[in-house]
């Protein structure tokens, strides 16, 4: 089936990082590099573990925002850090799974050190609140009469959110037209704004912080209906056949020493479990899915061989 693509946006340059030892590191704020733009769900979760890390009182934490090429950018960063425990990098599964196996990034598997795997989150397709789509019924019927004028917006090519809306679209024959971003922000202006016209998101990012709707839910990757969106169907109730989670996951430089990589374990456990960082993940509708070292190590090995396997099947534009 034909895809359509429209670019967006340009990517900044990378910043060399500066070198130092461990006990050196310890002394600075770890940097929490988020291959996105300041205010998607990345983020936000980062934000808050910052937060959380630096009240704690046992070593500061801030959040370095390096955004571009549908987050492989960042990740290139901390690819190429200093190995001291000074930096990890919080990402999902686009630039650490499905960019990395599909030959987009100047990096590999064995420049990281994974360190934890901190939540999943399903998607929702979405629009704006006054949009033309209240159903999925709707959005099938309205791109079967015109194919490829449905637009839907994503933080980047290849991206959880790229992967989710094409087997949408494979599942129910339809064409849409793919405007990427650089990063979830971005993308949220696009559709808010009537530039574009779908969105996947988590469920946090449907709903403000009071409850108000930021878009109108259109159906959700779950198996069964979501807590925060209980009038939202699933992909399943609407008549598609589509159950899908994403994952966000912390990494060091490959060659971090292994009691610098449990130290980092450890402070981000305390802050995941900490009330700012408990409160974050219910404000974006993730759930809480720790894995330490070893387990998240299998567990991306295991992601990337899934992807793998379904490689030929996604778009590769």
């Amino acid at each position: 089936m034909h895809r359509r693509t429209l670019l967006a946006l340009a990517t900044p340059a990378l910043a060399t990082p500066a070198l130092a030892t461990p006990a050196l590191a310890q002394a600075r704020p770890l940097r929490i590099v988020v291959p996105y733009p300041p205010g998607g769900s990345a983020d936000v979760l980062a934000r808050a573990l910052a937060e959380q890390i630096t009240a704690s009182g046992s070593r500061a934490a801030i959040v370095e925002n390096r955004a571009g090429a549908s987050g492989t950018i960042g990740a290139l960063a901390v690819a190429r850090g200093p190995a001291d425990g000074g930096v990890v990098l919080q990402a999902d599964g686009s630039p650490m799974s499905i960019l990395l196996e599909a030959g987009r990034t100047q990096y590999r598997a064995e420049d990281f050190a994974p360190v934890a795997r901190l939540a999943t989150s399903p998607f929702v397709l979405a629009t704006r609140p006054n949009g033309a789509f209240g159903t999925l019924a709707e959005v099938v019927a309205a791109a079967r009469a015109a194919p490829g004028r449905i637009t839907y917006a994503t933080p980047g090519i290849l991206s959880f959110a790229h992967v989710v809306a094409e087997r949408f679209a494979a599942a129910t024959g339809i064409e849409m037209t793919h405007v990427p971003f650089q990063g979830t922000g971005p993308a949220t202006a696009a559709v808010l704004g009537g530039q574009v016209d779908l969105i996947p998101v988590p469920p946090g990012q449907v709903l403000d912080q009071g409850g108000g709707a930021i878009f109108r839910p259109i159906a959700i990757t779950t198996e069964a209906r979501h807590p925060a969106l209980p009038a939202t169907p699933t992909f399943r109730e609407a008549g598609t056949d589509l159950v899908f989670a994403g994952w966000r996951g912390c990494f060091a430089p490959a060659a971090t020493p292994p009691e610098t990589l449990a130290g980092l374990e450890a402070l981000l456990r305390a802050a995941l479990e900490g009330p700012g960082g408990q409160a974050a993940l219910q404000r974006l509708g993730e759930a809480p899915a720790w894995l330490g070292q070893a387990d998240f190590a299998r567990f991306w090995a295991e992601d990337r061989a899934a992807i793998r396997a379904i490689l030929p099947r996604l778009p590769r534009e």
